[in-house]
């Protein structure tokens, strides 16, 4: 009995420390996220009492809503921006797996249509050194 706590509990270990880390990291994400909130809401309340007497209420939550709506596009145009740099990652590594794919494949099937087809290989490295030549018609 003894020997089946201690697998069990080897096998536990194992799996303990990623769930730790994941509930740690989502208590950080859930303290930062409030205290940012609140500061937020404390700059929100300054800014508003410090232009009250200068421009009015009305004026105030106006100049308030203003720079949150350029806060949002500032941060939306961003993740745009960034989103597009990352599809544009993806498809340039998505190309060079398919390039690599077709360089491996061309390479393996080379050997063999050599092999079979000497004449077709010939024909093949002509259309290759004919299309690759740098010609004076330009």
């Amino acid at each position: 009995m003894n020997d089946l706590a201690q697998i069990a509990l080897g096998l536990l270990g194992g799996i303990g420390p990623p769930v730790a880390k994941a509930r740690r990291t989502a208590v950080s994400t859930a303290l930062i996220v409030v205290f940012a909130v609140t500061a937020y809401i404390a700059l929100a309340a300054a800014l508003w009492l410090s232009l009250v007497p200068v421009i009015g209420p009305a004026y105030a939550a106006l100049v308030l809503a203003g720079i949150a709506i350029v806060a949002a596009l500032v941060v939306w145009a961003v993740t745009v921006i960034l989103d597009a740099r990352a599809k544009a990652r993806a498809e340039a590594q998505r190309s060079a797996a398919l390039q690599a794919a077709l360089s491996d494949t061309a390479l393996q099937t080379l050997p063999k249509l050599v092999s079979d087809h000497p004449m077709a290989a010939m024909a093949v490295a002509a259309g290759l050194v004919f299309a690759l030549t740098p010609r004076g018609d330009g």
